[in-house]
C-alpha cells in the first residue's frame, strides 16, 4: 500500500473553473509541469492516459499515466503505468493527486500530494536523502505555474 510521502499547497486567486481548465487541459501540461516536454494523451477521462515526453536535468524518457480518480472540478489522481526513466522500478503504488478547495469566488486551494512507497532498500535510501525534497520542490514549482496560468 502506498503512503502520503509529499503534500504542498497554495491558494490561488482564481475561481476553481479557471484552475480545474488548466490541470486538466493536455494542451497546457509542459507549462505546468517542470520537465514535460510534450505530452499526448487525455487529462479529463476516467481511466484514460497521457504520456509524456520528459526531460529532466537532461535526463530523457517517457512516462505513461492513468487516470485512476476524477471528481470533476475537485480531484484527480493519476498512477505510473510504464516509463523509460526507472521510476516504476524505484516507486510502487505511485499516485499524483490534486485536490481543489473553493474558499470564495475567485479564491481555490489547490492541494497536490504524492504518494508511493519505496520499492526496495536503495529506493528507501534515496527517498530519505534526496527524493522527497526534489518532489516537493516539483510540487511548489506546478503549483507556482498553476498561479502564473490562473491568477489575473
Amino acid at each position: 500500500m502506498s503512503k502520503l510521502q509529499v503534500r504542498t499547497e497554495a491558494v490561488i486567486h482564481a475561481p476553481i473553473a479557471d484552475i480545474w481548465s488548466v490541470i486538466t487541459d493536455i494542451n497546457v501540461l509542459h507549462k505546468v509541469n517542470p520537465g514535460v516536454v510534450k505530452a499526448t494523451g487525455t487529462m479529463d477521462c476516467l481511466y484514460g492516459t497521457r504520456t509524456c515526453e520528459i526531460n529532466n536535468g537532461g535526463r530523457k524518457g517517457t512516462m505513461t499515466e492513468k487516470l485512476i480518480e476524477l471528481v470533476p472540478g475537485a480531484k484527480t489522481v493519476w498512477t505510473i503505468e510504464h516509463d523509460t526513466m526507472g521510476m516504476g522500478s524505484m516507486l510502487k503504488d505511485t499516485r499524483f493527486c490534486f485536490d481543489l478547495e473553493r474558499i470564495g469566488d475567485t479564491e481555490t486551494r489547490v492541494t497536490s500530494e504524492t504518494w508511493y512507497r519505496p520499492a526496495n532498500m536503495m529506493a528507501k535510501v534515496m527517498n530519505g536523502v534526496m527524493m522527497k525534497r526534489m518532489i516537493q520542490k516539483a510540487q511548489e514549482t506546478i503549483l507556482d505555474n498553476i498561479r502564473s496560468l490562473t491568477e489575473k
